[in-house]
């Protein structure tokens, strides 16, 4: 029961940090999931919370993955072959290795293959979360369809680093064939599992709907055994689970790309619960962050005293460091398809987009599997450290995306907010236009209305001296009209009273308002 009752408290902590994105904008969603969660570690449920690692990829990171490659365009894929190499491998290798030895270098309290298994933990990106940030610019369509398809396998390539490196520092020795055979296994092995499973599920789900059985239970059911199943068949057969969720979601996705009208029903509802499950799960990772993070820099401060300040350093270091290396590497090395007139641009658009995010974050919370030595602190250090290395890339990226996308001055598309509006008016006009049926044009006039002003918050200060206005205006009126002897002294009295009780509707609190609908409500049954 208490589990039951952790888990809805994180849910509810999720749905109160997306209400509050959508009036705090400007601020990267995954920072207020982590305020969110540190201000949970004030509650007596929470304290000293550090979390269990066991289960995470399966539960979290498998459907999170297969959502993103499901949704992904094959192709952008089959084009970018070449970038998705250069970014997802050859780059992953390039700053794991040349970020990792500069670490080494720069901190030798740090062992070298400890730092380099913390750049392969902040090597994945995030793109999803980044493009949040971005202006509608048609101008930037490339390089954020490359990032997106990079995204879908550095993470896998993350993964693996993240495993040699751990090994070498459980074991102590390391071996380059090794290494290169270990990482090509995994790689091919867990895209061709992957990609059978993903196969046998799209035959099963086609046969389905020729034959009429396309149920939203039958096939939504049927969907979400496939990134599991694909992770679970990969792991034991040690090769990527990560890939092998990857490319059954390609694979998945081939369905999406030859609708079916019989299946029209289904696709808006795997939309819908993908959507939900997408967000929850993402929300869910960064509030237990932040719930985990009190008590992971108490155990640092108390082990290590002034320790922090120089984990906040290796973090700025990292961050540095990487966003050197992937600048360059966006300018010289990636193939932007199309000609561009702002090659440095889009560089810096690539290099700024390389946020740190939710795999970062999963990877960091697996080392407490670690077996042989004792990496308590170890491991505390290197989860605080990512934190750093992902509040910062976040931060950049929201700041420095929407100055990069904005559009020239003179050629700034419509907010979605005024399209809305213009698309709403024109549809008033349209339906009181017309001759017919009066009573229900204006029903219908009045919903429109609504449906106008519901996304416009008012400014209350100004709602409240509008309302004092009238509410003076209507007083003198109806004492003008007592004194020439319109009204009598009844009907003036009830007016004003009516005006009162109005009056005090408008200015009271959410308690007061509830507490006079309380007081009414019981005067009318008794």
């Amino acid at each position: 029961m208490e589990n039951t009752f952790f888990l809805l408290i994180i849910l509810i902590a999720v749905v109160a940090a997306v209400i509050m994105h959508h009036h705090l904008n400007r601020v990267p969603l995954p920072i207020i999931f982590i305020v969110v969660g540190i201000l949970l570690a004030l509650l007596p449920l929470y304290h000293h919370y550090i979390f269990n690692p066991n289960l995470f990829l399966f539960f979290i990171v498998a459907p999170l993955l297969y959502n993103e490659a499901q949704s992904a365009s094959r192709y952008w894929i089959g084009r970018g072959a070449i970038n998705i190499f250069s970014l997802s491998i050859m780059l992953v290798i390039a700053t794991v290795i040349i970020v990792g030895s500069a670490l080494h270098l720069l901190f030798p309290f740090l062992p070298l293959a400890l730092a380099i298994a913390l750049c392969a933990i902040v090597t994945p990106t995030d793109a999803s979360a980044v493009s949040a940030f971005a202006q509608p610019n048609p101008n930037f369509q490339v390089p954020f369809t490359i990032m997106q398809n990079e995204s879908l396998f550095n993470d896998a390539s993350g993964f693996v680093a993240f495993d040699l490196s751990l090994l070498a520092f459980t074991t102590g020795s390391f071996s380059a064939n090794r290494a290169v055979g270990v990482f090509a296994l995994e790689f091919i092995g867990g895209l061709i599992t992957g990609a059978i499973i993903g196969a046998l599920f799209l035959s099963i789900r086609r046969e389905l709907i020729q034959a009429g059985d396309d149920t939203p239970f039958v096939m939504i059911t049927l969907e979400l055994l496939v990134p599991f199943l694909a992770y679970f068949v990969a792991e034991r057969l040690t090769l990527s689970g990560i890939l092998a969720v990857v490319a059954a979601g390609l694979f998945q996705g081939m369905e999406n790309d030859s609708l079916q009208l019989v299946s029209s029903r289904v696709q808006l509802v795997r939309s819908n619960i993908w959507e939900i499950v997408q967000e929850a799960l993402t929300g869910v990772v960064f509030v237990l962050l932040g719930v985990s993070l009190p008590t992971i820099m108490e155990q640092i401060i108390s082990k290590h005293p002034g320790l922090l300040g120089l984990l906040i350093l290796i973090g700025i270091v990292l961050y540095v460091l990487k966003f050197v290396i992937r600048l360059l590497w966006s300018r010289f090395l990636v193939w932007m398809h199309i000609s561009s007139n702002h090659r440095w641009q889009d560089a810096w658009l690539m290099a700024v987009s390389g946020a740190s995010g939710t795999i970062s974050l999963s990877l960091a919370f697996l080392l407490p599997t670690i077996n042989g030595r004792d990496l308590t602190t170890d491991r505390n250090a290197l989860i605080f450290v990512v934190t750093v290395v992902i509040l910062i890339s976040l931060t950049v990226a929201a700041i420095a995306v929407p100055i990069i996308t904005k559009m020239p001055t003179g050629t700034q598309t419509k907010p979605m907010s005024q399209w809305t509006r213009e698309m709403i008016m024109t549809a008033m006009n349209k339906v009181r236009s017309s001759k017919d049926a009066q009573a229900e044009t204006h029903i219908v006039v009045d919903a429109l209305s609504q449906q106008l002003h519901q996304n416009n918050r008012p400014h209350r200060r100004e709602q409240r001296r509008l309302f004092e206005l009238t509410d003076a205006a209507e007083r003198e009126v109806i004492n003008r009209k007592h004194d020439q002897g319109d009204f009598s002294d009844d009907e003036t009295y009830y007016y004003l009273r009516f005006l009162d009780l109005t009056k005090f509707t408008f200015n009271n609190t959410v308690w007061q308002n509830l507490w006079l609908r309380v007081r009414f409500g019981s005067t009318l049954v008794a």
